[in-house]
């Protein structure tokens, strides 16, 4: 998701990647030149939607988002347009400035990306597609929950996801 920022100037670009993309060397070289052309880039364990907001007056939206191949609308409608924007500014208040550690929450000790699959997993999601969803692959997944349950003493998943509604950590 990229959008230009609503109080900066004309050329300012923000651009909001999902937390895996912090280890694509391809994908952070880009970033890091987009900062240092004073662009902001932020981070989050999930985006909503691939779009692109230009001047918040257009907008690029897939017409299949399984399958970028197909090309994108191109949006100039007021009131999508407001959607769209609104989407993308929830996004982004909640994402991690790209260069700042994604602190665990001082509570639980949950990474964001943890938080997201628990819940992910929690609304009957299958490893792979909780993966999909948060750009990692279904090992990193296993290695995520496999933390969680040490972390809350379980012996299970299923235990796992007991302990930690209990916790308050859904």
């Amino acid at each position: 998701m990229s959008g230009r920022g609503p109080q900066g100037p004309a050329s300012a670009i923000r651009t909001l990647y999902q937390d895996s993309t912090r280890h694509q060397p391809h994908v952070t070289g880009y970033a890091h030149w987009l900062l240092s052309q004073g662009g902001e880039v932020r981070t989050a364990p999930t985006i909503p939607q691939r779009i692109v907001i230009a001047d918040r007056r257009e907008a690029l939206v897939p017409i299949d988002p399984e399958d970028h191949r197909k090309g994108a609308l191109h949006v100039t409608e007021p009131g999508i347009l407001t959607a769209l924007l609104d989407l993308y500014e929830q996004a982004w208040n909640t994402a991690v400035p790209l260069g700042a550690a994604s602190p665990g929450d001082p509570t639980t000790g949950l990474t964001a990306t943890e938080r997201e699959l628990l819940r992910l997993l929690g609304n009957g999601l299958t490893d792979d597609t909780a993966g999909q969803r948060l750009g990692i692959s279904s090992r990193t997944v296993g290695r995520h929950m496999a933390s969680i349950m040490e972390r809350l003493n379980a012996s299970s998943r299923f235990e796992a996801g007991i302990k930690a509604a209990q916790n308050g950590w859904l």
